[in-house]
């Protein structure tokens, strides 16, 4: 893997760190992490299986789990191996600030308020009683409007767009192109048929340690508020719309878009694609397939599919006479043929 500089450690240092048991070598050297199939002499990789063919494997050692049966030179024991790993990219992989302090071809209004060690690139725009919290990465080109509230420690990429009263807190990361507060799409029509938008004055709050992939979308509502709990990761190119909440520990996958006023509970996941209709509650913990249409309420942890969503077991089973009604069309045809035969007699 890439390094811009080149990171070295022991066997016996990564597995304090990663608090594995080691089996192996303590004073073996490492330079970076890698993938199973690439790992070379001098990296280290994981594996989430509990059995696994080691021969062509060429990595210094291996992160596996404590019930694994793996044989290998140099095993480092974790409970989640995965998460094991993530921690090492971390050490060999460490963050670095885009800039440091305020760039002089950025503008900060004198009447916001920015904490300690806060950075703001080129060409960013900071408004009015607007105040970022210590430790923040504002990078180049990001528009805050006035009165915007960010946290510590939070991470806004290029092109972010974040307009006025939005509430963001801790260890926010905010990919490049989202936009967070934009008008919900809120519209009425008078008796002729004229279409008359409906102003859009709600706020938006982001709790601690949220994600907000590239190119998403959060709407305000009209006037009460559009919500991400703690911990709520989305993917890129998320519709949220106005008044949705989002509870703590949801996930998104891309292109999923959810209409406004929906109650989304915690935990819940959703893979690609997804559509969410208006005015629904999701029960914590439910699952929900990539392309399902989602077109009422689901009251309790489930996993479901298609469109319109049913459990997912009926689901597959309904795909398994979809692919076969023709053959079942014949059937029917022959069989109707038949006693019409039959009647004739």
């Amino acid at each position: 893997m890439f390094l811009t500089e080149k990171r070295m450690t022991t066997l016996k240092k990564i597995s304090e760190i990663i608090n594995g048991e080691l089996k192996g070598d303590p004073d073996f050297e490492i330079t970076s992490v890698n993938s199973l199939r690439n790992a070379r002499q001098d990296e280290i990789t994981f594996s989430d299986q509990d059995q696994l063919d080691t021969k062509t494997i060429n990595a210094g050692a291996l992160i596996i789990s404590k019930s694994s049966s793996i044989s290998y030179s140099n095993l480092i024991y974790v409970e989640y191996p995965y998460i094991a790993f993530a921690s090492l990219l971390n050490l060999f992989f460490p963050h670095s600030r885009f800039n440091e302090g305020v760039d002089e071809l950025a503008y900060v209004s004198k009447s916001a308020i920015v904490g300690k060690n806060v950075s703001v690139g080129a060409f960013s725009y900071i408004g009015d009683q607007a105040k970022i919290d210590h430790e923040t990465e504002i990078h180049a080109g990001v528009i805050i409007y006035p009165r915007v509230k960010i946290g510590e420690k939070c991470i806004i990429y290029s092109n972010v767009v974040i307009r006025e009263d939005v509430e963001i807190g801790n260890g926010v990361i905010v990919q490049p192109g989202a936009i967070i507060g934009s008008d919900g799409f809120g519209f009425t029509r008078t008796t002729d048929g004229s279409v008359v938008k409906v102003p859009q004055k709600g706020r938006i709050i982001i709790g601690n340690n949220c994600e907000i992939g590239a190119n998403t979308c959060i709407d305000r509502s009209t006037i009460e508020k559009t919500e991400l709990k703690s911990y709520v990761k989305t993917d890129n190119l998320v519709q949220i719309g106005h008044n949705v909440t989002i509870g703590k520990g949801s996930a998104l996958s891309g292109q999923t878009g959810i209409s406004g006023s929906t109650e989304i509970g915690e935990n819940v996941i959703m893979g690609g694609q997804v559509g969410i209709g208006d005015h629904l509650k999701i029960a914590d913990g439910v699952m929900i397939a990539g392309k399902t249409g989602v077109t009422g309420s689901i009251k309790e942890k489930s996993i479901v599919a298609g469109y319109p969503h049913q459990d997912i077991k009926q689901w597959r089973k309904n795909q398994v006479l979809f692919r076969n009604l023709e053959k079942y069309i014949e059937r029917i045809k022959s069989l109707e043929k038949r006693v019409k035969e039959l009647e004739k007699k």
